[in-house]
């Protein structure tokens, strides 16, 4: 006596029934290999649909939800069937090469963990501090470190015909602005920035006149 298999209707409802019950892992699916238009179909969904990738700069990417477990999936490039290198790979029973995605291990994030947690008390020691008086802002600026009037703006003038090569700029007056020192020259204004870019050392100054127009 034969024994008639199940209809695919039935394996079908059997497996979205037994999909709906697992919680579900969200996966980001990459493809980098070029290509006008990208689909991805895998084992997930007993390769029934493909879904189209969406092209963000010079690669396609898609979110696929997936019970725990390990899946094998493809790529249809430009209606060609292709597989990512790059990614985790094997043969199948026909001999056709597929991507793995494993998720067997995945350890999802214990919200209930996250919502019952109490953060500790702030102690009271945290709030005894005096509030600053009228008296604390009349106070003189604190010194500017010595190290930061070290900048080229502030370097003498070499009086020689071939000046000698300029020392190599401290790390701590990099990419500040700073105003030149010297006044002898009120009329004038010089700003000036130093920045590096790997060995090499770059100064940007700027002279802005403070006459005023007349």
């Amino acid at each position: 006596m034969n024994i008639a298999g199940p209809s695919w209707s039935n394996i079908t409802s059997v497996y979205k029934e037994e999909m709906h019950d697992e919680p579900q892992i969200p996966t980001m699916i990459t493809w980098i290999h070029g290509g006008w238009e990208v689909y991805v179909v895998g084992s997930w969904d007993n390769w029934r649909k493909r879904k189209r990738m969406r092209r963000t700069g010079k690669e396609f990417v898609i979110m696929r939800k997936a019970p725990s477990g390990v899946y094998r999936y493809r790529f249809i490039v430009d209606g060609q069937w292709r597989y990512a290198p790059d990614i985790p790979w094997e043969l199948d029973g026909a001999g056709n090469v597929c991507n793995i995605l494993d998720l067997k291990d995945y350890v999802p994030d214990a919200t209930e963990s996250r919502a019952s947690f109490e953060h500790p008390q702030s102690p009271d020691s945290s709030y005894n501090n005096v509030c600053p008086g009228p008296e604390d802002y009349e106070k003189d600026p604190p010194m500017v470190p010595p190290h930061l009037e070290h900048t080229l703006l502030n370097a003498p003038a070499p009086h020689m015909e071939i000046p000698p090569p300029l020392s190599k700029p401290q790390h701590g007056v990099l990419d500040h602005l700073y105003m030149q020192k010297d006044m002898s020259t009120p009329s004038v204004v010089a700003l000036g920035s130093t920045s590096r870019f790997q060995a090499k050392y770059v100064t940007v100054v700027l002279y802005k006149s403070t006459q005023g127009r007349g």
